[in-house]
Parts: structure tokens; sequence; C-alpha cells
């Protein structure tokens, strides 16, 4: 008898669909700039929510060398004020900055139709191909729904306010804000040692 391998198949592509993924979709730096070496980087997380923010910049923290936490010096009325947070900053002795951004949420919905699991045949007796309709696997199809986060990462030579890098990265179907974090630094961190953004 014919055995259905459907749901095991049904498993490992709704697996494979809902398995977060981040990748660096694009990036520019400044031909002029080379590799930078920063004394002391600001770590910025541009974002509403006090926890988010720390969570993201500590994680950069831990990543880029030199860097401290925005949240350590900058208040939340220092972020509503440009000058406050400039006067803050060169007070800081901070050379260099990372500003990353939270600049898109977008959901899709898309259906997956349903699929047979049998090999047609044809019988010329009533015997011949009975148990073969108890043995077809149907998958009546579903629905799968994607989650697009998208961040722009930003880096900055303060004195003179330059950007002198820039990426966009997107994760789908993030599982946690945790793990949204890690995933998009990770990526960040090695497209810019990639691109050799900071001297070693």
């Amino acid at each position: 008898m014919r055995k259905s391998h459907g749901p095991i198949a049904v498993a490992l592509l709704l697996a494979a669909a809902c398995a977060p993924t981040t990748e660096v979709t694009n990036s520019w730096k400044d031909p002029s700039a080379g590799s930078v070496r920063f004394t002391k980087v600001l770590a910025v997380c541009a974002c509403k929510d006090p926890g988010t923010r720390r969570t993201v910049e500590d994680g950069l923290a831990k990543r880029i060398k030199n860097s401290t936490q925005s949240y350590t010096i900058l208040t939340d009325d220092d972020l509503q004020d440009r000058e406050a947070a400039k006067a803050k900053v060169k007070a800081g002795g901070f050379d260099g900055a990372v500003i990353m951004a939270l600049v898109n949420v977008d959901r899709t919905t898309t259906y997956v139709p349903g699929q047979a699991y049998a090999v047609p045949a044809y019988y010329n007796t009533m015997w011949g191909g009975w148990g073969y309709g108890w043995s077809t696997y149907y998958d009546p199809g579903y629905v799968q729904e994607n989650q697009y986060v998208d961040f722009n990462t930003n880096v900055y030579q303060v004195e003179q306010e330059k950007l002198l890098w820039s990426s966009r990265s997107q994760t789908v179907n993030p599982a946690n804000m945790a793990s949204l974090v890690d995933e998009i630094i990770t990526a960040t961190v090695q497209e810019m040692k990639k691109q050799k953004v900071f001297a070693n």
C-alpha cells in the first residue's frame, strides 16, 4: 500500500514559511570615508517605546566597540529637543553615532492551494483498485500570513554631522522583540564588518 508523505511535507513547508529571517536588503557607504576609527560611539534607537529603545541600544552596545547606550545620557525630553541632545552628545565626547530606526511594518496574506498526494491509476477489475481511495491524502490548503519589519541603520561622524554608512534590513516573521533585535543587529554588524565601516 502506498504511504502518503503529505502531512510531513505540509509541516515542513509551514515551518520554512514561518521561520524568522533577517537580511540587509541594501546599503550605502560614503566612498570618501574609508574605514573609520571612533573612540566613543553613541548607540541610538530612534523609537517611542522605552523598552524597545533600551533593548536595541543594549544590543548595539554589546556588538560595537567603544559604544554607549544613548538612554544613559539622553532623557525622553532630550529626544524631543534637538539642541539639548546635541549639547549632551558633544559634552559626552562622542565622535561617532550609530542610529537605528523602525521604518516600516507590513503584513501580507497568501492562500496556498490544496493538493492531493496520489499516483493516478486505472484498474480493470473492482478489486484491483480496492484501497486506493483510502490511501490518498488531500491537503485542503491554508492561508499564510507573513510579517515584514524594516529597520534603517545609519553611522554618523558626530562633529561634522556627516553620514558615513547607511543600510536597510528586513526581518520576516519575527518571533518576538528579543529575537527581532538580535537578528537585526547581527545582520547589520556583519554587513558593517564586510564593508569595513569601522577600522579594527
